[in-house]
């Protein structure tokens, strides 16, 4: 493992040599910075481009396989800034999805990306499966989920679509196509409507006829 390592911060510093400044920061196993790299868990490569006032960031586990990458306004990396990107293995089950993605070639995945404005989640946030379609889209305003949501099934259908206000569910959440509509004021159930095909077929007939 120490080989791999080596070599991986080897490799990332190479990469990084356009840098003023480079740094390594490990994190322990409750992803708190830790100066006992015996210990540690994953570490970070992050430098300053000359002129630019952000600080370039990619995390790796001690494998070297990358784990998140992103940029912070400061060098303590508190306050997170610009586009995040994370990933993760993926799940050897037996399912198409997971198929489709190692026919890749692949063993990790991207399976969430977003922006942060100064150290808040800002903007449309994107939860992915293994194969790469979109699972989830969760809307944030200054770290506050506000505004659309939508998730879908690996195949990408849309399965459910809601909004949030101030981090609660508000107004109409349509689930499985419509065969479920649930009304919320502020996280609280307002009203739980189930259909059945046929009804919510008849429902779509009377909006198209404008009844």
């Amino acid at each position: 493992m120490k080989k791999i390592f080596i070599a991986g911060l080897l490799t990332l510093c190479s990469a990084l040599c356009g840098y003023s400044q480079v740094k390594t920061v490990y994190f322990d196993i409750k992803d708190k910075v830790t100066a006992d790299s015996v210990h540690a868990v994953s570490y970070a490569v992050y430098g300053k481009v000359s002129g630019d006032s952000l600080w370039v960031f990619k995390k790796y586990d001690m494998d070297g396989y990358i784990a998140a990458t992103g940029s912070f306004k400061d060098s303590l990396l508190e306050v997170p800034h610009g586009r995040f990107v994370y990933y993760d293995w993926i799940n050897p089950n037996k399912s198409e999805t997971v198929y489709e993605a190692l026919n890749t070639g692949k063993d990790r995945y991207k399976v969430l990306s977003g922006d942060f404005e100064n150290g808040l989640k800002q903007g449309r946030w994107l939860g992915y499966y293994e194969n790469g379609l979109v699972k989830t889209l969760v809307t944030f305003d200054r770290g506050v989920m506000q505004g659309p949501f939508k998730a879908f099934d690996d195949k990408g259908e849309l399965i459910e679509t809601g909004q949030y206000v101030q981090n609660k569910k508000d107004g109409d959440w349509v689930i499985n196509g419509g065969l479920r509509v649930v009304t919320f004021k502020m996280d609280e159930v307002v009203s739980d409507v189930k259909r059945t095909k046929k009804e919510l077929k008849q429902l779509e007939e009377s909006k198209k006829k404008g009844l």
